[in-house]
């Protein structure tokens, strides 16, 4: 689990809740699946095409730029980023999240890891914390606006009850290049040391061969080609939305791609959590 601060600059928070206020919401259950239909009681944000299309270029632009953000996750592909809003008494109990989502140019992904970027000031609202079962104890996360929290989306986590003010948060889902959390943060925490390294001994034959082997255990363990005929038409389609990488390098080769579908198309493929 990670928490990134300001992935959101204040011009983008800005934008995005512009477009929270000229939209409406609806309930958020008339999304859900299965069990969660009966835990959930939030509202969805239901915006224009073209206000969802901006909402979804503002915060991939930022996830872009984020190299926090690239180095954590290593994310291949990225679902539809939803607004969810809790008001007093709103609340979403225990669940787990679907393992597969769509993503702004319709084909479905697989959801490794759940994130939420929070939009509202946590002294605007009481409760409403991102809450996480651990061995005797229940970690809770209420982040700053733009903040954004990474966890694995098969961890069991619920929203507590809103009991003042409104809390807003965008949603989105990763499927990451690598998929088993445990490798991902081996690379993760060995391409830190990397860095780390290279302040003392810029230059060094140490430097050299720590990201050689952060390399190396990326190729072994990293999963492209499955995906990749699938995510090629979002990178082609929206490059700005995709972090770069191995994928976006490959964007140039002559592999075919599904036919992409806009927003308007997902229709009742959205997925709420």
């Amino acid at each position: 689990m990670h928490a990134l601060e300001q992935v959101l600059t204040a011009a983008e928070l800005d934008a995005v809740r512009g477009i929270v206020r000229r939209s409406r919401f609806a309930e958020g259950a008339a999304s859900a699946h299965g069990a969660a239909k009966d835990v959930k009681a939030n509202q969805q944000l239901e915006c224009s095409r073209e206000d969802h299309q901006r909402l979804a270029e503002t915060v991939f632009g930022a996830l872009h730029r984020n190299r926090d953000f690239s180095r954590t996750a290593l994310p291949l592909e990225l679902s539809v980023p939803l607004v969810n809003r809790y008001g007093p008494g709103m609340t979403y109990g225990a669940h787990y999240d679907l393992p597969f989502l769509p993503t702004p140019d319709g084909p479905r992904i697989r959801g490794d890891l759940s994130a939420t970027l929070f939009l509202s000031d946590p002294a605007d609202y009481d409760g409403g914390e991102l809450c996480f079962a651990r061995v005797g104890v229940e970690e809770r996360i209420k982040l700053k606006a733009g903040d954004l929290f990474l966890y694995p989306a098969s961890t069991l986590h619920r929203v507590a009850p809103v009991t003042r003010g409104e809390r807003l948060a965008v949603v989105f889902w990763i499927q990451s290049m690598i998929r088993d959390h445990e490798k991902r943060a081996m690379v993760v925490e060995l391409d830190g040391l990397v860095g780390r390294v290279a302040e003392r001994m810029p230059g060094s034959t140490e430097v050299r061969d720590l990201a050689g082997l952060v390399g190396n255990l990326t190729r072994m363990w990293a999963e492209l080609a499955v995906a990749l005929a699938v995510a090629l038409g979002a990178v082609l389609a929206h490059p700005a939305a995709n972090p770069s990488g191995p994928l976006a390098a490959a964007a140039h080769a002559p592999v075919p791609a599904e036919p992409t579908r806009g927003l308007d198309e997902i229709g009742d493929d959205r997925i709420a959590a």
